[in-house]
């Protein structure tokens, strides 16, 4: 194995941290990229990419089901046919098994974006077959064009709570380092599973850029969001108005504290937190008001920043005080998103410096992979939380049958 595999399997190791999770993406991995390779074959095998015009009269002819046996277990993958039956993949030789050797291989495509070159060696060193460079291009590209197709997946019609928040990496950009975002929704649907909507990337986190993920999840069909939960971006409320008016914006409370405190010296800290806490943990509007006249009528002179700010965004930030505890609990903060981002952070934090977009959005969503089941889980307590949503927005939501 030459130093620049090694390295990257060394990457890679470095990212699962438990058995399961390394079986987990071992299992996903192969299969996708097991079912990329003989696409990639049969582009090859054609002459023409799939949805262009041929080139002969012999096309793609859907799919037939294969059982890999190898040293891990049996994976059903489907493998591409063409129509006068002339397709022999070198990949997945009729009647043998898969060697574990490819499976690293496998692993070692998606999880890092390489040259076509290196992409080359590390297949024919590792199980012996011999791709050429157009080969191997197409196989990468189909790795992104599998991270598009998720991008653009239809969603569901009505999501009652959205989270947003960005995750930040540095990436090289027009021969120069710079810090890019990670823009990340997360989704609870009308069944109380939890799922990540989306994920882009953009040079700047803005309202503005925030207003086209927005867009994007409209076009994907989300007709409505009940609530939508965010830090204090400046400009998100007009950026919301714009795609879902109807939405209920929740600034987390959270980061509001966080915030307040940048303008409060170390030694008012403690008073002021309890002051705070007086206003957020208050049982209803009326009594968070009076919390925030008391507070600032004590703090205004000194930390009159502090105190602007809550009052600039008093609305946004007690929106959750209408509502019964359990949708409170669900609303107040953005913690759920930040514990997704913290797992991506765990798979990604050894990579200082992506050399682009690509190879970023590679790494995230293959961390994503590993991820993926703990946030398709029902939300604990959503039987009651649906009844009081549909209290609440009984003319938004419809009724399960």
């Amino acid at each position: 194995m030459n130093e620049k595999a090694e390295n990257l399997l060394n990457e890679l190791v470095s990212k699962i941290g438990t058995a399961e999770e390394f079986e987990q993406v071992q299992k996903q991995l192969f299969r996708r990229g097991v079912e990329a390779l003989l696409n990639a074959e049969l582009t090859a095998h054609l002459g023409h990419e799939k949805g262009s015009k041929p080139s002969s009269k012999n096309v793609r002819n859907g799919h037939s089901e294969k059982t890999l046996k190898t040293d891990s277990g049996k994976t059903l993958i489907r493998v591409p046919r063409d129509r006068d039956s002339s397709f022999e993949p070198v990949l997945v030789p009729k009647h043998k098994t898969m060697h574990q050797k490819l499976e690293d291989a496998i692993m070692m495509l998606y999880a890092k974006g390489m040259s076509t070159s290196d992409i080359v060696d590390f297949i024919e060193q590792t199980y012996g077959v011999a791709y050429s460079s157009s080969q191997v291009s197409i196989i990468t590209n189909q790795l992104l064009e599998d991270i598009k197709e998720w991008q653009v997946r239809p969603l569901e019609d009505m999501y009652p709570v959205v989270w947003i928040d960005a995750i930040h990496y540095k990436i090289r950009h027009e021969g120069k380092v710079i810090s890019k975002a990670c823009m990340i929704v997360l989704g609870i649907n009308l069944e109380g599973q939890q799922d990540i909507l989306s994920m882009s990337i953009v040079e700047n986190e803005s309202a503005a850029s925030w207003m086209n993920i927005l867009d994007d999840l409209k076009t994907r069909g989300v007709r409505d969001i009940i609530f939508l939960c965010s830090d204090n971006l400046p400009g998100m409320d007009k950026s919301i108005e714009a795609i879902y008016p109807d939405s209920i914006r929740q600034i987390c409370i959270v980061h509001q504290i966080r915030n307040t405190m940048k303008y409060v010296s170390y030694k008012d800290r403690r008073a002021v937190v309890k002051d705070v806490k007086g206003i957020y943990q208050s049982s209803n509007e009326q009594l968070a008001k009076e919390a925030f006249d008391e507070f600032k009528a004590k703090w205004n002179d000194k930390y009159q920043m502090a105190v602007k700010s809550w009052e600039t965004n008093w609305d946004n930030l007690t929106a959750f005080l209408q509502y019964p505890q359990e949708i409170r609990k669900l609303i107040y903060t953005t913690n759920i998103i930040e514990s997704f981002n913290a797992s991506l952070r765990k798979y990604t934090r050894n990579k200082k410096v992506f050399p682009n977009d690509e190879s970023a959005l590679k790494s995230i969503y293959l961390a994503f992979l590993q991820i993926e089941k703990k946030w398709k889980k029902s939300r604990s307590g959503w039987g009651q939380i649906y009844n009081q949503l549909f209290i609440n927005f009984e003319e938004r939501i419809e009724p399960k049958k």
